[in-house]
C-alpha cells in the first residue's frame, strides 16, 4: 500500500522551488509521481500542471481562482489536474501536495471527490485539521522524520477519500510506454517509435495514451521532462545542465513550459 509515496526521497533547505516566490527556505519531497512542499509568501500566475493538488495553509487563508479574476478564500483546497488556477498566499507557510494524474491514488481523488465535475473543492473538516497540524509539528521540528510525512500523507487521503489506494489499474502496454518516456528524455521521444516499442499503431496508441493518462502523448512528455529538470536544480545544476537532463531543445524550450506549467518564469525564483 502507498508504494508510489514509500519511494519518495527528501531534499531540505533548498532556496527556491518552482511555482513559488518564497522569503524562506522550504522543505520538500519529491519523486517522479507525488512532491510534497512547504513554503511561504506565494505568489503564481494562471498555470496548469498535470498533478492533483492539495494546499492546505498553516494559519493564513489563501486565495485561490480558476480564472485569475474570481477569487475564493479557503483553508484548504484540492484541484483537478490540468486545471488553470492561480494562488495567492499570505505572509504564511502553506503545504501543498501533488499526485501525478496517471498514479491510482490521484485517480482515487478525483473520481471520490468528483473533481472532474467540481475542479476544485474546499476543505474545513476535522481530518483537514488533524493533517494541518500533524504537517506543522512535523516541519518545525529540528530533526525531520520523513517516515512521520508520509504517514500523515497516507492518513490524510484515506480521511479525504474514505478508502485505501487500489492497484494501478493502468493498461499494461501504457505502462510500458512510460517507463519507455522517463527512461528516454535525454534524446528525441516520438509517438511513432514509442507506439511501434509497445507494438501499437499510432492513431491506437495515441487513442488509449490519452484515455488512460488523461492527457496527449506530447504534453505528458513534457510533463516527465520538467519534472527531470526540477530535480537537476534541486540537485545544484544550473538551468543550462537543466535543460539538458530534461531533454529540453534548449534553455528557452525549459523556461517557456516552466512558466505556463508553474505561473512563473524560472529566473523570477531559480537565480543562480
Amino acid at each position: 500500500m502507498y508504494a508510489a509515496i514509500k519511494r519518495t526521497y527528501c531534499i531540505l533547505h533548498s532556496n527556491y522551488l518552482p511555482e513559488f516566490v518564497m522569503a524562506s527556505p522550504f522543505k520538500l519531497h519529491i519523486d517522479s509521481g507525488i512532491a510534497l512542499y512547504v513554503g511561504r509568501n506565494i505568489q503564481t500566475k494562471l498555470h496548469t500542471h498535470h498533478a492533483v493538488e492539495i494546499v492546505i495553509a498553516f494559519n493564513k487563508p489563501f486565495l485561490i481562482s480558476r480564472n485569475g479574476s474570481e477569487f475564493e478564500k479557503s483553508d484548504c483546497s484540492i484541484i483537478a489536474a490540468d486545471l488553470a488556477h492561480q494562488f495567492e498566499g499570505q505572509d504564511d507557510f502553506y503545504i501543498f501536495l501533488y499526485f501525478d494524474a496517471e498514479l491510482q491514488l490521484a485517480q482515487q481523488l478525483e473520481q471520490k471527490l468528483k473533481l472532474n465535475k467540481d475542479g476544485i473543492i474546499h476543505y474545513f473538516g476535522e481530518e483537514i485539521e488533524t493533517a494541518r497540524k500533524d504537517f506543522i509539528l512535523c516541519f518545525q521540528s529540528d530533526s525531520f522524520d520523513e517516515n512521520t510525512a508520509i504517514s500523515i500523507i497516507q492518513n490524510l487521503l484515506l480521511a479525504v477519500t474514505g478508502e485505501a489506494p487500489e492497484n494501478n489499474g493502468t493498461e499494461t502496454r501504457i505502462t510500458e510506454a512510460i517507463q519507455l518516456i522517463q527512461s528516454s528524455l535525454h534524446s528525441e521521444i516520438s509517438l511513432e517509435n514509442i507506439a511501434s516499442a509497445v507494438f501499437l499503431s499510432e492513431s491506437r496508441f495515441a487513442h488509449l495514451f490519452k484515455e488512460q493518462i488523461g492527457i496527449p502523448f506530447r504534453r505528458y512528455v513534457l510533463w516527465c521532462r520538467m519534472q527531470a529538470a526540477l530535480k537537476a536544480v534541486l540537485e545544484g545544476k544550473s538551468f543550462t545542465e537543466a535543460a539538458y537532463e530534461g531533454g529540453f531543445a534548449d534553455l528557452a524550450h525549459l523556461s517557456r513550459t516552466f512558466t505556463h506549467m508553474f505561473g512563473v518564469s524560472p529566473s523570477d525564483v531559480l537565480k543562480q
